[in-house]
């Protein structure tokens, strides 16, 4: 057994104390209530006299400081139940602001009021239910701690759970009741107590304010209000759940029209294919921390289509995960690797490359058994035939198994975790790819965490070496993530040669990397200061070809970003790269870099506008040399305009162009988004998603029309549109209609509480 093999058995082996509790803050009782709850919407039960509300402080703009509207929040539970109440004051009703009545839509310009509820108490994961004052229900999952890439969102909105919300606007009072079955949330019980993590926000929009409870520190980043280890500790006791079983069955019906070559490829001819489907879905908690989810002939026919991106690297684009089976408490099978490498990538079951690969079934199992936390994943896909666009040739993928098992522990502290996981791909024909990786989160410190983490491939294709680093990767990381005073990120990663996780995200094959960043920010709290923070940072990036051991990719950059109390932010960074092409980079059929060594420099920054405004202007731009050319790219900028809670209109725009004059190429794209948010009421919406590349010259469409009169009963309408331009730059003329999908699904839940 080698060295990194005993560390791990040592730190399973080793059976540390886990304190439930907050390590040694006190613990918030939430009282059971005796009475009775007439959920109305109007926070005035007797129930709620006998309460004590929740002392909440102003998170921002001006940090500990009174609120300028009172607020009276209550929470507590009962057999069935866990009731949060409030009664949220305005000295003018006037300014409260509702900008759209979408599910899951509580975004910025709203005042919102919601709850995280870290129901493991594991201080990286959390739920999430929000609302706004057109009533509407927004429900989605925190992981990693909220902890996530620069430029990127710790929200996953695709989660959807059982739960309700009603709301009233009395003589300038905002009333609010939430109501989650105990059913629909995971927790453990220790000797009849249930501990749990729980923060408590409300946004007063056209203040830019927020108030939170507990009062967590704002020197965390944008998003430590979502941060499950900063949460208040609060204990329940009594606290039970029945264990229904949800069946949710769903009907498709819809016609497929597609443009093929015919024989003799001298046209295009409209092939149609008519669909008639059925499946099901079934959520069974085993027991209060454990579900188990259990899928048959899956369909993810109502997931939003992925915003279309131009890609000027040579690198693959990381795109999030949206469909519902593989969303509740996800980042169980979570094991990074790198910026956004992963050992576990859920969208390479049932896609590829563009293609929806169908999928026959599976079951899945997540949650937590005393230290421990489990997740368990496999499903089958069936063969599947497509014609590959660069060859123009019939290609055939084998049905195929996929399989994760993934077990951790925490280990040292709260904030501690030590695991593995295995990964596995099989087909009906042998192949096999396998994964297994051994993972240790550290939090030493207050606001240091180390990650360190070995993954080893076995794949029937690869040949076996006498090292077996060849074919595993190590992964290093020291990170301080706090963004006021001293802050700094390290990493060491190395990947062989025969390092491939076909159900992973990897960017680069075969190198050893090293990243350092150093920082300096500061964060204002008093009144009179109109700046929120800002941030000095100076990092480098170099990457080394294992093979030989010279730098195939480098960056330096030094970056500066502010943020203001009234809501505008900006950022600018200058880059200074260096580059090897081994082969050839083609950007495009007409735009070729030559393999060889590159320096280039670029000024890259962005802009945002408050987002309480009719009119929220964000943008990105580009600007330097690039490789051997000049690059300019302004985008994406967006312009989000909201009417009012009924009728939301944002528009993107990118523009990018590349110009070599001495080989004289040029490129040039335009990239447009038009997305247009009809909700007549919270339970009927109208979705418009208008999407054209002229550097693919493809556009698409994706319209969806959504019936959700409670959750578990959803009846869609989808149309999927993708189209041609410039048809005659193919012989023959390519159709301006390439594939048109009209879909109608529905499906209901059948709730047995045995």
């Amino acid at each position: 057994m080698n060295k990194a093999a005993w560390i791990f058995f040592l730190l399973f082996c080793f059976d540390p104390i886990i304190i439930f509790g907050n390590d040694g803050e006190d613990l918030l009782e939430i009282e059971r209530t005796s009475g009775t709850v007439n959920f109305d919407g109007v926070c005035d039960e007797s129930v709620y006299d006998h309460l004590n509300p929740l002392p909440v402080k102003m998170y921002r703009p001006n940090h500990g400081s009174e609120p300028t509207e009172r607020s009276e929040i209550f929470v507590t539970f009962d057999d069935e139940y866990f009731y949060m109440g409030a009664r949220l004051y305005y000295s003018n009703g006037g300014i409260i602001r509702a900008t759209t009545k979408k599910r899951d839509g509580a975004e910025g310009g709203n005042d919102n009021f919601g709850i995280l509820l870290d129901t493991f108490n594991d201080n990286e994961n959390a739920l999430c239910f929000e609302t706004n004052p057109s009533g509407l229900r927004s429900d989605f999952t925190i992981d990693n701690d909220a902890q996530v890439n620069l430029g990127a969102r710790p929200f996953n909105r695709s989660w959807n759970t059982f739960w309700d919300v009603k709301m009233k606007v009395i003589n300038d009072v905002w009333h609010v009741e939430i109501r989650i079955p105990l059913s629909s949330l995971r927790f453990q019980d220790v000797d009849g107590k249930v501990y749990m993590g729980m923060t408590i926000w409300r946004q007063i929009a056209s203040k830019q304010e927020w108030n939170v409870y507990p009062l967590i520190s704002n020197k965390l980043g944008s998003f430590s209000v979502w941060k499950p280890s900063q949460a208040k500790k609060v204990v329940l006791e009594g606290l039970r759940r029945t264990n229904p079983v949800y069946f949710t069955p769903y009907v498709l019906t819809g016609l497929d029209m597609s443009n093929e070559l015919n024989e003799t490829s001298t046209a295009y001819k409209l092939n149609d294919e008519r669909k008639l489907n059925a499946g099901l879905d079934v959520k069974y908690s085993l027991t209060s921390n454990l579900t188990m989810d259990l899928t048959l002939n899956t369909d993810f026919a109502q997931v939003e289509a992925d915003d279309q991106v131009v890609n000027l690297t040579r690198f693959s684009i990381f795109f999030p995960e949206k469909r519902q089976f593989f969303v509740e408490r996800s980042s169980i099978f979570t094991i990074r690797t790198g910026y956004e490498d992963q050992l576990f990538y859920s969208r390479r079951i049932g896609l590829y490359e563009g293609e929806i690969i169908p999928i026959i079934g599976g079951a899945r199992l997540v949650g937590r058994a005393g230290k421990w936390d489990i997740g368990f994943l496999d499903m089958q896909t069936s063969s599947h035939e497509y014609i590959d666009e660069d060859t123009d040739s019939l290609m055939r993928l084998e049905s195929t198994n996929y399989g994760v098992l993934r077990t951790r522990k925490q280990v040292f502290n709260s904030t501690s975790y030590a695991g593995g996981m295995v990964t596995s791909k099989i087909d009906v024909k042998g192949n096999y790819n396998i994964n297994a990786a051994l993972d240790l989160i550290y939090n030493p410190f207050r606001n240091d965490y180390i990650t360190v983490n070995y993954a080893q491939t076995f794949d029937s294709e690869l040949p076996y070496t006498n090292s077996i680093f060849n074919h595993g990767k190590f992964y290093l990381n020291w990170v301080n993530r706090s963004n006021v005073g001293l802050t700094y990120d390290f990493i060491f990663s190395r990947a062989g040669k025969y390092y491939d996780p076909e159900m992973g995200f990897e960017r680069m094959e075969n190198y050893t990397r090293a990243y350092g960043l150093l920082g300096y920010g500061w964060v204002y709290n008093e009144e009179d200061k109109k700046m929120l923070n800002q941030q000095l940072m100076i990092w480098a990036w170099i990457n080394k070809r294992n093979e030989d051991f010279t730098t195939d990719l480098s960056r330096i950059s030094i970056g500066y970003s502010f943020s203001m109390k009234n809501g505008y932010r900006a950022n600018f960074d200058l880059f200074q790269y260096h580059e090897y092409l081994e082969e050839p980079f083609d950007l495009t059929d007409d735009v070729v870099f030559p393999a060889g060594y590159y320096d280039y420099t670029t000024l890259e920054g962005g802009f945002g506008t408050p987002s309480n405004k009719l009119i929220i202007l964000r943008a990105r731009y580009t600007l330097g040399t690039y490789y051997d050319g000049i690059i300019a790219t302004l985008g994406p900028v967006g312009l989000t305009l909201r009417l009012n809670s009924s009728f939301n209109l944002g528009l993107d725009y990118q523009y990018s162009q590349i110009n070599i004059p001495e080989r004289d190429q040029y490129f040039k794209a335009h990239l447009a988004r038009l997305k247009t948010e009809l909700t007549f009421t919270t339970k009927l919406s109208l979705m418009m998603f208008f999407q054209y590349n002229t550097n693919d010259k493809f556009g698409i469409n994706n319209i969806r029309f959504r019936y959700n009169p409670r959750e578990g009963n959803d009846l869609y309408f989808v149309y999927n549109g993708n189209y041609n331009t410039f048809l005659t730059r193919e012989d023959p003329a390519l159709p301006l209609l390439d594939r048109n999908t009209f879909i109608i699904k529905y499906t209901y839940t059948f709730i047995w509480d045995k």
